[in-house]
């Protein structure tokens, strides 16, 4: 492999985003455009073409058709060139508003952001690329591009190549072909708990794009697929009644108990059962995204980026566009897209609500456009969207999920900013869907849905990505890696300034240690601000600890740490440690959203997991803690609690607002209580190493040689 080299140390870049949090993130603030010392590459949008003029000694003399041929060439050149590139607007003058909306930020950059004249609007770009096979009948095909993006089950350029995830029981350790795994409950008799299994293993029919469990095709309600020779994007016969993790049979043919599953076999498939009764005994969970009603046959909206931008339909988090429309949220379009008639905004309220994406809009002439302009990558769904159908939870690796009435719920997910911030820059006025024009590029990966809860639940190729089980980090450096090699195959960008304009966003505990080293130029967005070179993982939890070297045969020959050493978690000069994205409702009791003010009757304050029982949780210090305040009655003595939910009751808001000190300790990486402290009007006290940074300390200034 060849040799990493750290980048050269600079100042500060400028201003890239203004992330305001409370209820969301938007994407806002710019300085300039991206200034990079010792950048020597211009971006070019034309080639001018050379032609070499003999020397005179090999020129008649007086040779008229040569000059003409010449002149003609020269004329035909000249109208080849591209038009001048008109002035820049003008800069803005600064107002009095301006002044007022900047008053209290440091250095100039609000200043500039708000006066800098801009860039001319341009129409969207519109391909007309044709794809293989039309994307197998299954697939959007991206019509800038000549690719397919494919939904669950199918992968390729053409979308031809089956992928199989099939449910499972055992997670396999060697090869990277996976296959059907029969139900076996025995097992159960041996593995102490439902949780020894992956989420999939199956009982019943499974569906191997989703490895999705349902009720057996021989029963009532069962899953009945679609014929051999039906077209292959065909919906099945009968979908059937699911039977996920927590609806499997918890005893044997024989009647021992088995922790297969945990509902009575006859409470299944006996004639009262899930699985046979139009009104069952025992009703099992309706876990699929827009699934609903009694037998979960009711049908609601799915969460998609930017609900499709009302030009597609969207499944279970992927979105299959409409002729003439393609990207991640169908914001694209070909030369032959039908503009003429509304999207599905038009006529559903629950879809207008969140489609907004002004980088597809035809601009007016003359409009002015702020800088900076960011353009989202286009990437094969395996590294964002597929992660979003194979999920087996409503709520999880997603910012809303819509109730059965179509209501939007926005999610509780601790790394819900992962889709959030993707979502957001989807719908920004910043974004471009120009990458020529772009100043930023963002790197749409979604790690955290991989390790939690896909990781988790099946074994195909992109459950694992050539990791060992027990390991979820690697899969997740691995991940990062191969789209940093599908973007260097597929786009030039990367090579302009060696990545140095481009954005990746990690939310996982410690996910930013285990960045890949050849990304490190990037900007990388992270909660976990760890500035210590040598750094180790403080992990409580043994698949996400990125301490241990694994040398595997077939998956890792040379190891994987090679991958990501060499660099601390967190470079302040570049990088952006960023809060973590919650619902108004966690808020509700502050006094600065709008709440009374309480009296502050608590002097110190913090409620969360302990977890005793793990000494690397939270590196001892909430154990340390909780142990002392129960120990020597800190609640009693001080007012000061620390514990458990069961051992600090009351409304989380409620406790923050009445409390005048709140407690920043480290979780299993980084906390979301810095924010939880701030937005309730509490005083924050840190208590973590000085090498980690929560969010907001990255834009705290040195004052006295203190932290202000």
């Amino acid at each position: 492999m060849p040799e990493i080299r750290r980048p050269k140390r600079r100042r500060p870049l400028a201003t890239l985003l203004l992330l305001l949090v409370g209820i969301a993130l938007l994407v806002a603030s710019w300085q300039g455009v991206l200034r990079l010392a010792g950048d020597d590459v211009a971006v070019q949008a034309h080639t001018q073409h050379r032609r070499t003029v003999p020397e005179d000694g090999d020129r008649s003399s007086g040779s008229s058709s040569s000059d003409a041929a010449d002149d003609a060439w020269q004329s035909a050149a000249a109208a080849a060139q591209p038009p001048a590139e008109p002035d820049p607007p003008p800069k803005q003058p600064l107002t009095p508003e301006i002044e007022r909306r900047c008053e209290g930020t440091l250095g100039s950059w609000c200043v500039d952001f708000y006066t800098q004249g801009g860039v001319w609007a341009k129409a969207p770009r519109r391909g007309n690329k044709t794809c293989s096979l039309d994307c197998n009948k299954v697939g959007t095909c991206n019509a800038l591009t000549g690719y397919c993006t494919c939904p669950a089950g199918w992968r390729g350029f053409d979308c031809l190549h089956p992928l199989k995830r099939h449910c499972t029981h055992t997670y396999a350790q060697w090869g990277f072909e996976r296959f059907p795994q029969p139900a076996n409950l025995s097992l159960g008799l041996e593995r102490e708990s439902i949780w020894a299994f992956p989420m999939t293993r199956c009982a019943g029919f499974c569906d191997d794009t989703l490895a999705a469990c349902f009720c057996p095709f021989n029963t009532t309600y069962g899953h009945a697929p679609a014929p051999i020779d039906a077209p292959l994007d065909s919906k099945p016969v009968r979908m059937g009644r699911p039977m996920g993790y927590l609806c499997q049979p918890n005893k044997m043919p024989d009647g021992r108990h088995t922790n297969w599953g945990t509902v009575d076999p006859e409470d299944l498939f006996g004639p009262d059962g899930w699985c046979n009764a139009e009104k069952p005994r025992h009703r099992c969970d309706c876990y699929m995204d827009g699934w609903g009603g009694d037998g979960c046959t009711l049908r609601y909206e799915q969460y998609c980026p930017n609900q499709c931008n009302g030009r597609g339909e969207c499944e279970l988090g992927y979105c299959h566009c409409d002729p003439g429309w393609h990207g991640i949220d169908c914001a694209h379009r070909s030369a032959a897209a039908d503009t003429s008639t509304p999207g599905r905004e038009a006529s559903q309220r629950w879809v207008a609500e969140h489609v907004h994406t002004p980088a597809a809009r035809e601009f007016e002439a003359g409009a002015v456009r702020k800088r900076p302009l960011i353009y989202v990558y286009e990437l094969p769904s395996e590294y964002n969207v597929l992660m979003l159908q194979w999920r087996h939870n409503v709520d999880m690796c997603v910012p809303r999920f819509y109730s059965p009435n179509n209501d939007t719920t926005l999610s509780a997910w601790t790394y819900a900013l992962e889709t959030g911030f993707l979502e957001m820059l989807l719908q920004s006025e910043h974004r471009t869907l120009d990458p020529e024009e772009a100043d930023y590029f963002y790197v749409p990966v979604f790690t955290s849905c991989f390790m939690n809860p896909v990781r988790d639940t099946a074994d195909s190729l992109y459950d694992f990505f050539y990791s060992v089980h027990f390991n979820r980090a690697r899969g997740a450096t691995n991940m990062l890696l191969e789209a940093y090699h599908w973007i260097r195959a597929h786009h030039p960008y990367w090579d302009r300034r060696g990545g140095r304009d481009h954005i990746w966003l990690v939310t996982h505990d410690e996910s930013s240690c285990y960045v890949p080293a050849v990304i490190r130029p990037s900007i990388i967005l992270s909660h976990w601000g760890r500035m210590d070179a040598n750094h180790t993982s403080g992990s409580g939890y043994p698949a996400d600890n990125y301490d241990w070297e694994m040398q595997h045969p077939q998956f890792e020959p040379e190891g994987w740490h090679r991958k990501i050493e060499g660099f601390p978690c967190y470079d302040p000069e570049k990088d952006l440690v960023v809060p973590s994205m919650k619902a108004p409702a966690h808020f509700h009791a502050s006094p600065l959203i709008g709440a009374p003010a309480r009296e502050r009757t608590w002097l110190a304050f913090h409620r969360g997991r302990v977890q005793p029982e793990s000494r690397e949780f939270s590196r001892g210090i909430r154990q340390r803690l909780a142990k002392l305040a129960e120990e020597q009655g800190w609640a009693r003595r001080h007012r000061i609690v620390v514990g458990e939910e069961h051992d600090v009751e009351g409304d989380y808001s409620e406790l923050l607002a009445s409390s005048v000190f709140c407690l920043v300790l480290p979780g299993d990486g980084w906390t979301a209580r810095m924010e939880d402290a701030m937005l309730h009007g509490c005083i924050p006290v840190i208590i973590m190493a000085s090498s980690a940074l929560p969010p907001f300390l990255s834009c705290w200034v040195w004052l006295g040689g203190n932290r202000m």
